[in-house]
């Protein structure tokens, strides 16, 4: 039974985001708005586009969880921190997915630094493990790198970019199979002190493109409402956030027509 419930995770893995082997979108925020984050500046630009990372106000942490379509054995739980000082940006991020007889595990270190007032760069240099409850299987562990970039060309419109798994890193010497390599490229713009949009497009080296779509409305200062949409596989996702003194909560949650619901929760404080 247990091998039976590995390869329903490696197949739904794969239907639902190009396989998990990768790298986790993190972060109800984001995950409300589609996962389209890459111009996101918040400390869960650990995860999205380190170049991000160089402009956050103030240094935070962040945990949280993902019950991926209400299956137990799929959940992604983690947690992120990032340190501004004026040498730049540091972030560190920490994630699993899966459960005791599979599992991926994420262990990242990250530097952002702005390059001028409106341009920023980010790098960051992960281990990778991959674990398989029996020996039969055996386990594996990688180096992957990441690197981002992050323009502001006006007050309201900012643009970013970010390649995932520079070093094409391979995980099985069947087949050469490798992780993924994924490059990200999208747009925010600020409409108002309210609303905010994020358009983005991520395509990995043999995938078909994905369209993400995110928009967010504070009805207060206090309160956000957020929805978004992706197009391949189709999905759309909804969600909330509650700020108060530093500390930031967001719910949110993704629906997929064939596979359901993933509801997932971040909580992070900035000090």
């Amino acid at each position: 039974m247990k091998y039976i419930l590995a390869f329903f995770i490696l197949s739904v893995s794969t239907i639902s985001s190009f396989a998990q082997l990768a790298n986790p979108h993190f972060g109800s925020r984001s995950a409300a708005m589609g996962d389209a984050s890459v111009t996101n500046t918040d400390i869960w630009a650990v995860h999205h586009n380190q170049a991000a990372m160089a402009f956050i106000e103030k240094s935070g942490v962040g945990i949280g969880y993902q019950n991926r379509f209400l299956v137990q054995e799929l959940a992604l739980k983690g947690l992120v921190g990032a340190i501004k000082t004026k040498f730049g940006t540091f972030g560190v991020n920490v994630s699993q997915f899966g459960y005791s007889q599979y599992n991926e595990n994420k262990f990242g270190l990250g530097y952002a630094m702005k390059l001028s007032p409106k341009l920023s760069a980010g790098l960051q240099f992960n281990y990778q493990y991959f674990a398989f409850g029996e020996e039969t299987y055996g386990n594996k562990g990688v180096f992957t790198t990441e690197f981002g970039v992050l323009g502001k060309l006006t007050n309201e419109l900012t643009i970013g970019a970010h390649f995932y798994n520079l070093n094409y890193a391979q995980i099985a010497d069947y087949d050469e199979e490798h992780l993924p390599m994924i490059f990200r490229l999208g747009a925010g713009y600020q409409f108002s002190e309210k609303f905010f949009t994020n358009l983005e497009v991520e395509k990995g080296l043999e995938t078909d493109a994905n369209v993400k779509i995110g928009a967010e409305y504070k009805i207060v200062e206090q309160i956000a409402i957020r929805g978004g949409i992706n197009t391949y596989p189709f999905s759309n996702s909804f969600g909330f956030g509650f700020n108060h003194k530093g500390i930031h909560l967001d719910i949110a949650a993704a629906y997929q027509s064939t596979l359901g619901y993933s509801p997932q929760a971040s909580l992070q404080y900035n000090f």
